[in-house]
């Protein structure tokens, strides 16, 4: 996107990025929503603005807006317009539940869909920032455990996203299950329509689709499931370990999970690395393992070229060169100091 100049010429849009951090509210350092700012690439990122917001743990940019999950007991969805480059509150609205984690758009509906972790349910609500009287529907998970009981005691939703086939699927880590649900674009009633089950102790947290199949990071056995759809069902092809020898190494976390040019990326906080993998044949194969630039690595973003990670712990987000040719992330060439980041998303 580019605006005219003063003698006509075309000059590029500002590149954006939207940092959310974990507030004092949760015992974290950060002060909300952070906006960086650089005219062109190869500049400098500036901080533009700071946005005050209790724990904005998971931010989602799209048409002009940003809407922010505040994972608090209270649970809150916070929306902005953006208004030459500047967030401008609009409206808050209830999650739907309480420590709400993620957050999506449903494409079909244009509904947002609100992953509440603790209280083990989604929330929809309108998609429009400046409507302050949206009304959240919720519904809660299915009832069940898992076999990691200080972990899986209950449901657990941790993450929302769409299918290629207009339905939503949310991860249940609590449970091992992927619930599928359908949102009504009049009513933006949702419906459970398939459980979806995975490997017993997966905890499953993120998602994302790599062409026509699901990618799912296991959170408690540090294992990537790559699901099919066969029929109106997802079942697992195969699973990898995060990490050459994870599924037996205590306390590794893996986070995040993203595609960037057909290779699948993942965070693992413990261990501080990224994975990088290709697909060989029909499976993911591990190209190799990466140090972050930091500590616990929750989020990332990818540009071209270029790894944004989110480390929480060591409050700051590095920026990591991609090789081109394995797509493996090299040495920071900048860190930026900021508070207990959580997410970081490409405006």
């Amino acid at each position: 996107m580019s605006t005219p100049g003063l003698d006509g010429t075309a000059v590029p849009a500002p590149e954006r990025l939207y940092i959310g951090s974990y507030t004092p509210t949760s015992g974290g350092r950060g002060a909300g929503i952070t906006v960086l700012e650089r005219p062109a690439p190869g500049v400098p990122w500036q901080a533009a603005q700071v946005v005050e917001a209790d724990d904005p743990s998971f931010l989602v940019v799209v048409d002009g807006a940003l809407h922010a999950a505040s994972e608090t007991a209270e649970g809150r969805v916070l929306s902005y317009t953006v208004s030459a480059g500047s967030l401008v509150a609009a409206s808050s609205a209830s999650s739907g539940g309480s420590s709400p984690c993620h957050l999506v758009v449903d494409p079909v509906s244009g509904a947002l869909v609100v992953a509440n972790y603790v209280a083990g349910g989604i929330g929809v609500l309108s998609g429009d920032p400046s409507d302050p009287a949206r009304v959240t529907r919720s519904l809660a998970l299915p009832v069940g455990h898992g076999p990691v009981l200080d972990r899986q005691e209950r449901p657990h939703a941790h993450q929302a996203t769409p299918t290629p086939w207009g339905t939503i699927v949310v991860s249940d880590l609590g449970t091992d299950r992927l619930v599928e649900y359908v949102v009504d674009p009049i009513t933006l009633d949702p419906e459970q329509i398939a459980v979806h089950p995975l490997p017993s102790g997966s905890g499953p947290r993120h998602l994302v689709w790599l062409d026509d199949r699901l990618v799912v990071v296991g959170e408690l056995d540090a294992r990537l499931h790559v699901l099919r759809r066969v029929g109106e069902k997802l079942v697992v092809d195969h699973s990898v370990e995060v990490f050459e020898g994870s599924s037996s190494t205590p306390d590794i976390l893996p986070s995040h999970v993203a595609v960037d040019a057909g290779r699948v990326y993942v965070a693992t906080r413990g261990r501080d690395t990224i994975s990088v993998f290709s697909v060989e044949g029909d499976r993911l194969a591990l190209v190799g393992e990466a140090p972050c630039g930091g500590e616990w690595p929750r989020h990332f973003a990818i540009t071209p070229g270029m790894l944004y990670c989110a480390n929480q712990a060591s409050n700051t987000v590095s920026v990591l060169p991609l090789d081109p040719e394995t797509g493996l992330p090299g040495a920071p060439v900048d860190v930026f100091s900021i508070g207990s980041p959580a997410c970081i998303v490409v405006g």
